[in-house]
């Protein structure tokens, strides 16, 4: 019996009412598979444009289709599956390739190249009609706008309006209101937005859409005129699934009677004030350079070690873990850490290890017996591998043999399932076996040839360490994937080479240094 999957899509919800709906296309799917016998072992049902092919249902069926695990997909009509001809003609070679049928409710879907070329030229209308929409919908939302109405589906969600569909405007909700009136006057008594969502959430008090607040959704609404009843169409451009671009203001168009005012101008106004303060200190702070940003960890939670200023003078890194957001509580006692001191540590210790190459090649050397003992058990690898390679290419013919069988009438439908299944599971463990033992072979390979590369890449790197830029020591610590995991106590330094223990002392302190090394195959 065919494993099947079906795929239903729709761009929009409107299409409900054009015999084209989610659940009608699903159930036409159903009785079609029904009709052909097939076993229908997934679903995929989403919203979104036939335009794109970066879909999460889609995605999930092709993830399906790699996988070789369904014969057969059924689409309602072939524009469900994509509506531009380029995405057709690959989304059909993926299925070729492994070996999935394509079928359509509505329509036949011709195989030949005569097939092929047929579909392409629909998908190309399709593509046509798709814009032709999309041309259609602008040109509506305009005719809106010249109304002095909001176009339907932008904005409808704002917090503390709810969204009259008959006049096109928003109108207050009381609760919300005064929840929104509240959050400004917080804001201009100098309040932070995590402050300030932390107590929204304290209290119970939900957003729009259900969640919890956030430092986020506060800053984008303190910013949002439409408060004070000053409407934009066109400040930005773009969607939820795309990077949302703000327009020059000469795009701006104002509709003024769509959205009554519910903050004063004036408590608006000092609102924008802070918040363009705010902005000015935290350029300040963010001048500040940070060398292990990125790298360094908390040695207690294992938390993101961020940099901190303290009185425009004295540079930090603390845990994130040591403060609390809008959505949970403090969960770290971690102190300070001065980030002169780590930033020196660090570099100190990747310096002395690229200054003694033969401390690093003697741990290849190490690493390389360790990997050859563990990989080669009295047969070598590559006859391990060429085992392997020819027991997966026979699971094919192993299956085709059982399908014969059960054809013949010599194996009953259960023994049959349960032998595919048995051949399956077996096949998927062999595959992992062989991708192992390939690794192990390169890796074997990369170790080998690491003397004379390391020799050479050591040398090279020592003559920039002294003349290295922030710049310079940033890639440094990202090519040789150095993490840093530290506490006011001890410090412990990760990456693709060995590095010596290095004593450092900054007022008193006396930290423990670790050196660990792992893959030194990323340097090659």
């Amino acid at each position: 019996m065919n494993q099947t999957a079906i795929y239903c899509r729709v761009s929009t919800e409107d299409q409900e009412k054009e015999g084209t709906s989610l659940q009608t296309q699903l159930e036409a799917c159903l009785a079609y598979c029904h009709q052909k016998g097939y076993q229908v072992v997934r679903q995929f049902v989403e919203t979104y444009s036939g335009l794109s092919l970066e879909r999460p249902k889609l995605n999930e069926l092709r993830e399906l289709i790699r996988a070789n695990d369904i014969d057969v997909i059924v689409v309602y009509c072939l524009d469900r599956l994509s509506r531009d001809p380029t995405h057709g003609v690959i989304l059909t070679q993926e299925l070729e390739k492994h070996h999935v049928t394509l079928e359509a409710v509505t329509e036949t879907v011709d195989s030949s190249e005569l097939g092929k070329l047929i579909s392409y030229i629909r998908g190309f209308a399709s593509k046509l009609e798709a814009e032709k929409i999309r041309e259609r919908t602008t040109r509506g939302k305009k005719a809106y706008v010249q109304q002095g109405k909001l176009p339907i589906g932008t904005g409808k969600g704002l917090y503390g309006y709810k969204w009259d569909k008959e006049t096109k405007k928003r109108i207050p909700v009381e609760f919300e209101v005064k929840v929104v009136q509240r959050i400004f006057t917080m804001l201009a008594e100098g309040k932070g937005y995590f402050n300030i969502a932390r107590t929204l959430n304290e209290h119970g008090i939900p957003t729009k859409t259900g969640r919890k607040w956030s430092a986020r959704t506060l800053y984008n609404m303190a910013g949002n005129p439409c408060y004070i009843g000053m409407t934009y169409y066109g400040r930005t451009q773009g969607s939820r699934r795309t990077q949302v671009i703000k327009k020059p203001e000469s795009d701006w168009t104002l509709l003024p009677s769509t959205t009554p005012p519910i903050i004063s101008k004036e408590l608006f106004d000092r609102v924008q004030e802070i918040r363009r303060q705010n902005r000015e200190l935290h350029k300040v702070k963010t001048k500040q350079e940070y060398l292990l940003r990125g790298h360094a960890y908390c040695g207690r939670c294992g938390s993101h070690l961020v940099g901190s200023l303290m009185g425009h003078r004295f540079r930090y890194y603390h845990c994130r873990g040591t403060y609390t957001t809008a959505t949970r509580v403090k969960m770290c006692d971690a102190r300070y850490i001065r980030a002169d001191y780590l930033e020196e540590v660090v570099w100190q210790g990747i310096r002395k290890a690229l200054e003694h190459p033969d401390v690093v090649l003697a741990g290849v050397r190490e690493e390389l017996a360790s990997e050859q003992k563990a990989a080669i058990q009295g047969v070598s690898l590559d006859a391990q591998i060429q085992k392997l390679t020819k027991r997966v290419k026979n699971y094919d013919s192993e299956e085709k043999r059982l399908v014969q069988l059960f054809r013949y009438g010599e194996l009953n439908h259960d023994t049959i399932l349960d032998e595919l299944n048995r051949l399956k599971s077996e096949r998927e463990a062999d595959k992992a076996a062989l991708h192992k033992l390939v690794a192990d072979r390169e890796r074997i390979a990369a170790l080998g040839n690491a003397e004379v590369k390391l020799s050479e890449y050591c040398e090279r790197l020592k003559h920039d360490l002294d003349s290295a830029s922030y710049e310079n020591k940033r890639d440094m610590l990202d090519m040789l994937a150095i993490k840093v995991t530290a506490t006011a106590d001890a410090i412990e330094i990760e990456g693709v080479i060995p590095l010596e223990p290095t004593c450092m002392q900054t007022s008193g302190e006396s930290p423990d240094i670790t050196h660990h090394w792992t893959n030194i195959g990323m340097i090659m």
